[in-house]
């Protein structure tokens, strides 16, 4: 994946805030709902179903977001995962 404009990229005070906005943001788009995190795993509830599932079982393998948080530009996964070598993040 290539980096993103810096302007077009989201800013973050934390990484908590980045994973939670990553993770919101791909729910939204993929018509996911209500994620949350358990045990350290997202969650969240596919469309028109009322069991959630893991997001890292359902996300494609280039579905990461790069995010600013301060001075550092990274590329996470909606499940919060670090996107990097082996992962499809960095080349």
């Amino acid at each position: 994946m290539a980096q993103t404009d810096s302007a077009a990229t989201p800013q973050y005070a934390d990484l908590r805030s980045a994973i939670d906005g990553v993770c919101q943001a791909w729910c939204q788009a993929e018509g996911y709902s209500d994620p949350f995190c358990r045990n350290g795993e997202w969650l969240a509830f596919p469309p028109h179903s009322v069991m959630p599932v893991s997001i890292k079982t359902v996300m494609a393998p280039d579905s990461q977001q790069w995010v600013k948080i301060g001075p550092v530009t990274l590329a996470l996964f909606p499940d919060g995962s670090l996107a990097g070598k082996g992962n499809h993040g960095f080349a």
